[in-house]
C-alpha cells in the first residue's frame, strides 16, 4: 500500500496491517447493518477490490472528517446525520468499482448522478419509473438496470428509502398525525404509508413514534 490507497474490507473476517519503517497516518471507520453483506458482495461483483486508489482522495477524506465531527457532537439528529455520510461513503465505494477509464462508464456516471440528484430533490413527488427515464432520455430498462448495478437498490425503494428517512424525522420531531406525515413524504395512502414503514424500520409508525 501507499500513500493515498483506501481499503474496504469485510470486518467479519479476520485481517490484520502493520507499517515499515515509515509510520501511517490513516482515517478509518467501522460500520455494520444487516445489508452490507449484499453490498459488499455487489461492490466485489462489480469489479471492487480490498485495496483501491480513488480518482480523487478528497470526498473520502471530507466524508470520514463528517462522520468523525458527528459523532463527537450533540446534534439531536446526530444518528440520522451519521447514517448519511455512511449512505454518501457507500455510493462513492459503489462508484469506485467502475472502471474510469471506460468512457461509457463515465457517461453513465454522469446520467445517474443527475437521476439520483432528482430523486433527492423530488422523492416527495409521485414519480414513476417511466416518467424518470423519459426526463432523462434513458430507456426505462437500461436505466433500472444500472441504477441498481451502481447503487444496489432499485429506483422505487431508493425513493422508499428516502421517505422513511423523511418519515422518522417527522415523527420524533414533530406533531404532525400520522396520516399527515404520510402525505408529507409523498406517501398519501396511510394503508401504503404504514405497510412500507413497518418492512423498512419493524414497526409501525405509531410504534416508532412511542419510543421517543
Amino acid at each position: 500500500m501507499g500513500e493515498g490507497d483506501c481499503v474496504f474490507i469485510d470486518c467479519r473476517k479476520a485481517y490484520s496491517h502493520s507499517t515499515s519503517d515509515h509510520l501511517w497516518s490513516l482515517q478509518w471507520c467501522h460500520f455494520y447493518a444487516p445489508s452490507l453483506p449484499a453490498v459488499y458482495e455487489k461492490y466485489k461483483e462489480r469489479g471492487g477490490r480490498p485495496v483501491f486508489h480513488p480518482d480523487d482522495l478528497t470526498p473520502f477524506r471530507l466524508l470520514l472528517t463528517d462522520l468523525y465531527n458527528l459523532a463527537s457532537s450533540s446534534d439531536y439528529i446526530r444518528d440520522m446525520r451519521i447514517n448519511e455520510k455512511l449512505g454518501s461513503l457507500l455510493t462513492l465505494l459503489m462508484e469506485q468499482s467502475w472502471h474510469p477509464e471506460s468512457v461509457i462508464v463515465s457517461r453513465k456516471r454522469m446520467e445517474l448522478a443527475a437521476v439520483k440528484e432528482y430523486l433527492d430533490e423530488h422523492y416527495t413527488e409521485k414519480i414513476m419509473l417511466e416518467e424518470l427515464a423519459e426526463k432523462f432520455f434513458i430507456n426505462k430498462f437500461y436505466l433500472s438496470k444500472i441504477f441498481k448495478e451502481t447503487y444496489g437498490t432499485t429506483v422505487n425503494n431508493y425513493l422508499i428509502s428516502k421517505r422513511i428517512t423523511r418519515a422518522k424525522q417527522l415523527l420524533r420531531f414533530t406533531d404532525m398525525t400520522v396520516d399527515e406525515v404520510g402525505v408529507a413524504v409523498g406517501m398519501g395512502d396511510a394503508n401504503y404509508f404504514s405497510r412500507m414503514f413497518r418492512k423498512v424500520e419493524g414497526s409501525s409508525p405509531r410504534e416508532y413514534r412511542k419510543q421517543w
